[in-house]
């Protein structure tokens, strides 16, 4: 039963939460909502259960973060399941917006669960990241992928259909009790199966070769996320991210005449990099003066106590 999901996700009370409010309209599938759902009663405990886990502020997520890297494996454990329990809407949230892709909704929260245990085992509490942020890139990448999975062209039977759901809730589930990857031999165990039928249910999930033009979303197909070379992990976009937001917080703080300078000095916001006699022509301004000023700008950010912390950034 779904059940063993869901037993350990008591937390603490936390007002309201939108993710309960799934409008029938929402599910582009010719059934009521109960239909969709096996365990409907769980489903909804669930639901109600993660709208009362207590938010976590950045100093909190910090602490868990360097548990998870620097604790023993007990206390690596407890810090990992805190961390996701504490996001757990986050992953209902993002996977309402992929019902009526192919793949059930509880399916959808449960492969995302995957995706946020991955983000808590990689966060770099060291960094000025915020964990939801980092987190929302491996959800995203597990419901799709869970999804494109489910694109087959070859009709799975009944029986081997409902022993992949139970797979898939017991490998879930041994995820969360073990903070990590269960083994066959593991999943096999709590089945009640041998480790050959194990082997035989996970060869029924390997994906099928699909066509990229497989929808995604609205707007995306799936060839829309084969990896490129211009593809950046989420560590490197967050990583770009904070930097951006950084520069841009430090430049706010310059005179008008000087944040131009230096951005047009060094191609920020946009702008095409210039010389300083391009720049002198430009504001009506002597070479020298030019200088000066950006001089002055440079002084000033190199005095800033958040120069160290991009520094880091760059050299890490």
């Amino acid at each position: 039963m779904a059940v063993d999901l869901y037993r350990d996700l008591k937390a603490n009370y936390v007002e309201n939460i939108e993710v309960l409010d799934i409008e029938q309209d929402e599910i582009n599938e010719p059934k009521t909502f109960n239909s969709i759902f096996n365990d409907d009663d769980i489903l909804q405990m669930y639901l109600k259960d993660v709208g009362k886990t207590k938010l976590l502020n950045s100093k909190e997520e910090k602490v868990l973060g360097k548990q998870i890297k620097e604790g023993n494996l007990s206390q690596a454990n407890i810090a990992k399941r805190k961390l996701v329990q504490a996001n757990l809407r986050l992953v209902v949230s993002i996977a309402k917006k992929y019902i009526g892709q192919g793949v059930l909704f509880m399916d959808l929260v449960q492969e995302g669960s995957l995706g946020l245990i991955k983000a808590a085992e990689k966060f770099d509490y060291s960094k000025n990241f915020k964990f939801s942020t980092y987190a929302t890139w491996w959800i995203k990448q597990t419901i799709i992928r869970a999804i494109s999975n489910n694109s087959r062209t070859i009709r799975i039977p009944v029986h081997m259909t409902e022993k992949i759901r139970k797979y898939k809730r017991i490998y879930t589930t041994l995820s969360f009790e073990f903070g990590r990857e269960p083994s066959d031999l593991e999943v096999a165990q709590r089945l009640g199966l041998t480790l050959k039928q194990v082997l035989t249910i996970k060869k029924s999930i390997i994906k099928e070769p699909i066509s990229l033009e497989t929808p995604v979303t609205d707007d995306l197909n799936v060839g829309d996320y084969i990896e490129d070379k211009s593809y950046h992990s989420p560590e490197i976009q967050t990583k770009n991210n904070a930097l951006k937001g950084g520069i841009a917080n430090m430049l706010s703080t310059l005179p008008e005449k000087e944040k131009k300078i230096v951005c047009c000095r060094f191609g920020i916001n946009g702008e095409t990099p210039k010389t300083l006699e391009q720049l002198g022509e430009i504001m009506g301004y002597s070479k020298e003066r030019i200088r000066q000023l950006e001089d002055a700008a440079l002084t000033k950010i190199r005095q800033k106590k958040e120069l160290q912390h991009f520094r880091d950034f760059i050299e890490d």
